[in-house]
C-alpha cells in the first residue's frame, strides 16, 4: 500500500531512490558524471520536490515557466499551457467542446504571456533564453513537478526543452494520474512515478499528508538558500 508523502521535499529524495531501484545504470551514470545532467522544475510546487531531488543527486536545477491558459468563465481550469519561451500547447479535444471564438482563446494566451513575463521577472530569470538553456544541450534533463494531473503542463515543457537538443528527458514525479502517464510516456526517456493510482478521481494532494499550495515567498526562501539551484 502507498504511504503518503510527508513533504514535497521527501517526496523529491524518494524519487532518487526509486531511481537507484528501477534503473541501477542510470543512478550510477549520475554518480559518477553529476555534470552531465540538469535538472528543471515547473514553480512553485516543484521547487521544493527538486531541491530534495538535487540535493541527493548532487546536480543543479533551474526553474521553468510554465503556466496554464485559463478558460474564461472557469480560471481554474485550463485549455493548454505556455511555457517560459512563448511556446504554446492548446488542447484541441478540449477546444473543440467550449465553444470559445478565435478572439476569446487568443486573448486568454496573451494573458497567459504576460503572467509568464511577471513570474520571470519576479524570480530575476534572465530574458535571453537561448543563452541561459544553452548549456543543456546534449545533457541528459529531469523534468519534475509536484504532480501530474492532466499532464498537459509537463507535455508543454517537454516540448520546449527539446528545442535546446537535450541527449536526452525524464520526468520524475511523485505521483501521476493514468491518463498522465499515457501522455508523458512517449514523449520522454523515461518517467519514475511511485504513485500511479488506479483511480478515476484523481488529486495530487492525495499523495501528501500535509498538503498546501506552495507560496512564492517559500519558494524564494529555498531559492535564496539552495546549494543547486542555478542563480
Amino acid at each position: 500500500m502507498f504511504e503518503r508523502y510527508e513533504s514535497r521535499f521527501e517526496a523529491g529524495i524518494i524519487l532518487t531512490k526509486f531511481i537507484e531501484k528501477l534503473n541501477p545504470e542510470l543512478n550510477d551514470s549520475i554518480g559518477e558524471n553529476p555534470k552531465n545532467y540538469f535538472c528543471f522544475c515547473i514553480p512553485n510546487g516543484g521547487v521544493p520536490v527538486a531541491e530534495g531531488f538535487c540535493s541527493e543527486f548532487n546536480i543543479s536545477y533551474d526553474l521553468l515557466i510554465v503556466r496554464k491558459v485559463k478558460i474564461p468563465y472557469n480560471p481554474e481550469a485550463g485549455f493548454g499551457s505556455v511555457t517560459t519561451d512563448g511556446t504554446v500547447l492548446l488542447n484541441d479535444y478540449l477546444l473543440s467542446h467550449l465553444g470559445l471564438s478565435e478572439v476569446e482563446i487568443n486573448k486568454s494566451i496573451e494573458i497567459t504571456k504576460q503572467e509568464i513575463q511577471n513570474r520571470l521577472e519576479f524570480y530575476n530569470i534572465s530574458l535571453d533564453l537561448e543563452n541561459r538553456y544553452s548549456h543543456i544541450k546534449n545533457k541528459t534533463l529531469f523534468v519534475i513537478d509536484d504532480g501530474l494531473a492532466s499532464g498537459f503542463t509537463m507535455l508543454a515543457a517537454i516540448k520546449m526543452l527539446k528545442k535546446y537538443n537535450p541527449a536526452s528527458i525524464y520526468v520524475p514525479v511523485p505521483t501521476a494520474s493514468r491518463s498522465a502517464e499515457k501522455l508523458i510516456i512517449n514523449e520522454v526517456d523515461g518517467l519514475f512515478c511511485p504513485n500511479i493510482p488506479n483511480t478515476w478521481h484523481f488529486a495530487v494532494a492525495n499523495a501528501y499528508k500535509y498538503w498546501y499550495d506552495v507560496p512564492e515567498k517559500e519558494v524564494k526562501e529555498i531559492l535564496l538558500k539552495s546549494k543547486f539551484y542555478l542563480k
